[in-house]
């Protein structure tokens, strides 16, 4: 026998064995510095650094293999940094995330086949993934009923990875707090890079409003998407004050990443961010008093009535805006002066897309004009009295509302799904963190809560869930609920049979009194 380091006996099979597995690791590395040598000397050569994406090609494919958790935290570590890259055909990618999200997708799906066990049943069977998938299915019967097929498609190709990576990977791999320390740290450091980078940059024009829109390129496409990525994460931060004590290093890291944060989202000059914190910090009172659904239902009432209000003999006709007034104002003073005037040119413009949706509604009801198809078909639907000074529209946005365009390109059928998913994540979700015993855990589903909140709210005025950075933690933020959700239902049951047990253990002492004969 051969003694091992730890002083235990081997047999010379398993010596050999080990032996055979480590010259094959030493193969392996020499291969490895070869290739990755060799292509470093070409691209010198050749001055083709690209090159040096076959070692990197190698090395991802090992790591995907071996551990895709990696891969994971590494999309999540690149999500704050990617950047849009138009494609040929009018199409257009963000890299690298989205190749690495339809990837994760993939070996997702090759793990499930080739080890069924790894996903766990109970996900299937909760009621939120049961109505995101209804919400999914819908979009795939848009897609069939498209006025434009090829757009359609790809927007349910890119859905189908972004629910797949971001909810289902996320729930095999972020079970609770502790490994949600990882994914917090891994998107806040590329974050806090982006927030620093962008207020620099602004600093050099001196804060001004007019050059908001170009201090953040090419990590955001505009103001609206950056400052919705920074408000989101702020819950977050907060808490992971609560994982330190006081004096240590991550916190005074903490403080003044949300110091960063904070200014940064100042400077970015964006209503719907601002309005969003305030309301995410009402909804904190509103969840721990259980009002969420009245709160819901009232404001559900409110909109309802609105549109009614505005479409009942064309009421809204009378609030068509002064063409020579609705203007874009350089000073921000100027600009939230005229958004309480109604002489805003971003507020005039959207009322411009949002009757130009809701007349595209009209036209298709029931399936609409397909998941993506906004842009391709709105300008023919809306009404000149309500044009303004940036009604091109060559940044090629969408309606910048939400809920309107699934119900412009998914019909009325897609948006009472959509409605439901929601109404039911918010209620359930208050549910969930009433029904959270743990107080650590009782803050990590509050956070959720708020950051989805902080989306919804950002949504009624932008289009953002169909963008990586901010449609990720929508999605991510669903699988966190659903984990916590069954955990608090597994606990439940454990607490139950312990209780049963005691109770017939116990009972009239009979088993004390067996003992005692």
């Amino acid at each position: 026998m051969i003694q091992q380091h730890d002083g235990t006996a081997s047999s010379p099979a398993t010596s050999s064995r080990n032996q055979r597995i480590d010259k094959f690791w030493l193969h392996a590395f020499y291969i490895f510095s070869g290739v990755l040598l060799t292509c470093a000397l070409l691209s010198i050569y050749t001055e083709n650094y690209l090159l040096m994406l076959i070692p990197a090609g190698i090395l991802f494919l090992y790591l995907s293999i071996n551990d895709f958790r990696i891969i994971y935290f590494l999309l999540l570590f690149l999500l704050p940094l990617s950047t849009e890259i138009a494609l040929p055909g009018g199409f257009a990618t963000d890299f690298p995330t989205e190749p690495l999200i339809a990837g994760l997708m993939l070996l997702f799906l090759g793990a499930v086949i080739a080890k069924p066990g790894i996903m766990d049943k109970e996900v299937l069977k909760n009621p939120i993934i049961f109505l995101l998938l209804l919400h999914y299915s819908w979009i795939l019967i848009a897609t069939l009923y498209s006025s434009e097929p090829l757009v359609s498609l790809k927007f349910s190709i890119a859905k189908t990875w972004y629910i797949i990576t971001f909810v289902f990977v996320t729930g095999l791999i972020i079970k609770d707090v502790k490994s949600f320390r990882t994914a917090f740290w891994c998107i806040l450091f590329p974050l806090l890079f982006t927030a620093v980078y962008s207020v620099v940059r602004h600093s050099r024009d001196g804060f001004s409003f007019e050059s908001v829109n170009e201090q953040m390129i090419p990590f955001f496409r505009n103001h609206v998407n950056y400052a919705c990525t920074l408000a989101q994460m702020i819950p977050f931060v907060l808490l992971a004050f609560t994982w330190y004590k006081k004096g240590t290093v991550q916190r005074r890291f903490l403080l003044l990443a949300m110091v960063i944060l904070m200014v940064a989202i100042y400077f970015a000059y964006t209503r719907s961010a601002w309005l969003s914190l305030l309301g995410a910090s009402c909804m904190y009172f509103v969840i721990r008093a259980k009002l969420t659904n009245w709160v819901l239902g009232a404001g559900l009432a409110a909109m309802i009535g609105f549109f009614v209000y505005m479409g009942y003999q064309n009421e809204y006709l009378n609030y068509e805006p002064d063409f020579e007034h609705t203007i874009y104002h350089p000073e921000l003073g100027d600009h939230l002066l005229s958004t309480f005037e109604g002489e805003d040119v971003s507020s005039a413009e959207r009322i411009y897309r949002w009757i130009a949706g809701v007349r595209m509604w009209l036209d298709k009801p029931v399936t609409g004009y397909g998941p993506g198809n906004f842009y391709g078909f709105y300008k023919s639907f809306t009404v000149n009295g309500f044009m303004t000074y940036v009604s091109e529209n060559p940044e090629k946005s969408s309606v910048h509302n939400y809920f309107l365009l699934i119900l412009t390109e998914q019909g009325v059928i897609g948006l009472l799904i959509f409605l439901i998913l929601t109404l039911f994540i918010l209620i359930k979700g208050q549910a969930i963190y009433h029904e959270t015993i743990n107080n650590e855990d009782k803050r990590y589903v509050m956070a959720v809560l708020l950051c989805l909140v902080i989306i919804y709210i950002n949504t009624m005025l932008s289009d953002l869930i169909e963008t990586d950075k901010i449609g990720s933690f929508f999605f991510i933020c669903i699988a966190l609920l659903v984990n916590q959700d069954i955990r608090n239902k597994r606990l439940k049951n454990q607490d139950a049979a312990g209780n049963l047990i005691w109770f017939i253990l116990s009972r009239d002492g009979w088993w004390v009194k067996w003992l005692n004969c």
